[in-house]
């Protein structure tokens, strides 16, 4: 008798998730690129704009024609430069200058000169292509203003926004300008974009692995199991009594549906085999629980894990859903002033994502200990996963290594849940980082580090989804929202007691629902100083400097005005030591804040050529900007503005140390 030939489900169910998969994806990712080209667009609109109107507002026009006519310089001119060139610098415009548009060219007035190219008094230059019709467009009493966006051969693609500038008449006499480079546009699109159809790929293509796995485990494998397993009996055993069921699905289902009439008539036989099978299962569930408690030895579970350490303490749990799991977590120090902190989710259970797991930690923590970065050991582990990966299993992995001395915390993330962070006298909240993809789903993959400062008393949480997919009898989830309540009811305890609430509120909610996750978590309370950072010395971290040292001095009472100044010598002192410390390569700036009695002390360390800045003589601030020799008044204006300033040149390093003290009547 020929055999019918039946349609596979799974193939099916491939194909449709796969042309899903690729619409969801392909259209998610065109409106978010679309939409958010024309929120940048309009950003930047409003952004050009902004500073027109502000040069516009300030420039006096009824100076406009003096300098015109004379092109000479007075203090004004110098002020309103001075204006423009501070602008510039804080905003990172590509031009700012002010011209007299007249039918064949236009002629500049001011052009702020932080960058190379900028225009003198009385310099005449032809209209780029379109800025006459712009200027034009706006060279009236009541200017209808837009932003205009050129590819010109000269300064490349930007974006231009002018507005006119009158006299006391109301009359326009000139044109207040900006051009923005709109590559950052650009740059910020694709950068934006790139992470965005990585993360819808790979939640795509994480759900239509988790989704087929389910259906392959709870539909597919059990069917074809048992089917297996009626044949097989079948072939031995008689039986007088037949039942049959009649199903025409023409799949798989039909099938199981013969087999299962076949495997009544010899139900018999089950009954006396039962014995023999209780049996293999006693002997399984012995080997199970060695497993399992090789597998709890390979996890940290001594606690107080570093006694000895007043600076941080750490507790994890993890409860597997069947006797062995592939969730893992880990913390280990990489040297006396760093921890890492390791959670990961293997996929499948069972022994063979125990083996996995163990291998995966085994590699993370060598990587770790290497030296290199979150980011780095991901990227290490993964090709050395991918290499032999012929089971093609995967791991989501969150690492992140903090600083104990500063409190920063570096972190990457392979498809891993989001960490949940509560900082000092806060509550618990979710922590917004970007996932990478999972670790051993594809060899060569980059992944991106991340930064978090914790302050003093601040904790941190880490879970697999065991936790938030927590399911009840009603099959509804526990949820991050319900974790981030349960955790804010016992905010301030310890992070032993922490993790028994939410482990206590979370068996509550599922009640007698069998655990189909593993369930981990970590809790990490930084009790350290956090009064240090180490920073790349760049220009891009002047403002991450400003923005450590203002945090710092939160608790002093100063006035704005000293807060201001604060800011003005963190800013000079820190641009001096990236541009001039390393010459053309990029070293690493100390930077140490204390703040205690009324008195904020910061100190400055690199390891660059030695130089005292206090030894350049102070600027004569009675001659003129013209006479003045260039350079020094950046380091004249700290000595003004702090109340003490010492350098000194120690183990390699110049140590430029600041003190600004609260003013008596600020105290009050």
């Amino acid at each position: 008798m020929e055999r019918k030939k039946y349609k596979k489900v799974a193939r099916r169910a491939i194909l449709y998730l796969i042309i899903m998969a690729f619409l969801i994806t392909t259209f998610t990712c065109l409106g978010i690129g679309l939409r958010y080209n024309k929120e940048m667009t309009k950003r930047y609109s409003s952004f050009a704009l902004s500073y027109t109107h502000f040069a516009s507002d300030y420039i006096d026009g009824d100076t406009i024609e003096k300098y015109l006519k004379t092109n000479k310089k007075d203090a004004y001119y110098e002020k309103v430069m001075e204006m423009l060139n501070a602008a510039q610098r804080r905003s990172g415009l590509r031009y700012y200058y002010v011209f007299v548009p007249f039918e064949d060219d236009l002629v500049y007035i001011w052009d702020a000169d932080n960058f190379e190219g900028a225009c003198p008094l009385g310099y005449h230059e032809d209209y780029m292509e379109g800025g006459k019709e712009a200027v034009e467009k706006i060279y009236n009493k009541n200017p209808d203003e837009d932003i205009s966006i050129t590819a010109d051969p000269t300064y490349g693609y930007i974006a231009s926004a002018y507005s006119p500038i009158y006299n006391s008449a109301g009359e326009p006499v000139a044109v207040a300008a900006v051009d923005i480079a709109m590559t950052d546009v650009i740059k910020n699109l694709v950068g934006f974009t790139i992470p965005v159809i990585v993360t819808v790929l790979a939640v795509t293509i994480l759900s239509i692995i988790a989704f087929y796995l389910i259906m392959k485990r709870k539909l597919i494998t059990p069917i074809e199991s048992i089917n297996k397993a009626t044949k097989a009996m079948v072939q031995n055993i008689r039986d007088d009594n037949q039942t049959d069921v009649s199903v025409n699905s023409g799949d798989e289902i039909e099938e199981l549906a013969d087999s299962f009439n076949a495997m009544h008539k010899e139900l018999r036989d089950y009954i006396k085999q039962n014995a023999e099978i209780t049996a293999e299962k006693e002997r399984i569930l012995t080997e199970l629980s060695l497993a399992q408690k090789i597998q709890a030895s390979m996890l940290p579970n001594i606690f107080p894990a570093f006694p000895e350490r007043e600076d941080f303490d750490v507790f994890a749990s993890m409860t597997p859903a069947k006797e062995v799991g592939g969730d893992f977590y880990d913390f280990f120090l990489i040297d006396e002033r760093h921890i890492a902190l390791v959670i990961a989710d293997v996929s499948g259970k069972g022994i063979p994502a125990a083996l996995f797991m163990m291998m995966s930690k085994i590699l993370i923590k060598n990587a770790a200990l290497s030296g290199k970065s979150p980011s780095e050991v991901l990227e290490t582990v993964n090709n050395q996963i991918c290499s032999n990966n012929n089971e093609e299993m995967f791991v989501t992995v969150w690492l992140g290594i903090l600083d104990l001395k500063s409190g920063l915390l570096t972190a990457a993330n392979a498809g891993h849940e989001k960490p949940i962070i509560k900082n000092p006298n806060g509550n618990y909240g979710l922590y917004p980082d970007k996932n990478g993809f999972v670790v051993g789903g594809m060899s060569g993959l980059k992944y991106k580090n991340y930064e978090i400062r914790l302050e003093k008393g601040a904790k941190l949480f880490l879970y697999t989804d065991g936790v938030a997919e927590a399911t009840n009898s009603a099959n509804e989830l526990f949820g991050i929202e319900r974790t981030i309540d349960s955790l804010n009811t016992v905010k301030d305890a310890s992070v032993k007691d922490t993790l028994a609430k939410v482990k206590a509120d979370i068996d509550a909610y599922v009640g007698s629902a069998p655990q189909f996750d593993d369930l981990t978590m970590l809790c990490m309370e930084f009790t350290g100083g956090g009064d240090e950072i180490v920073l790349d010395a760049t220009l891009e971290n002047v403002t991450k400097s400003i923005e450590f040292v203002s945090q710092k001095a939160e608790g002093l009472n100063f006035s704005h005005k000293d807060n201001y100044q604060i800011e003005v010598a963190i800013d000079e002192m820190f641009s001096n030591i990236a541009r001039y410390a390393y010459g053309e390569n990029t070293g690493k700036a100390e930077l140490k804040v204390e703040a205690s009695d009324g008195v904020l002390s910061i100190t400055l360390s690199d390891s660059g050529i030695p130089y005292n800045p206090l030894e350049k003589d102070d600027p004569d601030t009675t001659l003129s900007a013209e006479e003045r020799e260039i350079g020094g008044y950046g380091i004249f204006i700290v000595k003004k503005v702090m109340d003490e300033i010492h350098y000194d040149y120690k183990d390699g390093k110049n140590i430029l140390t600041m003190k600004k003290a609260v003013k008596d009547e600020e105290k009050k």
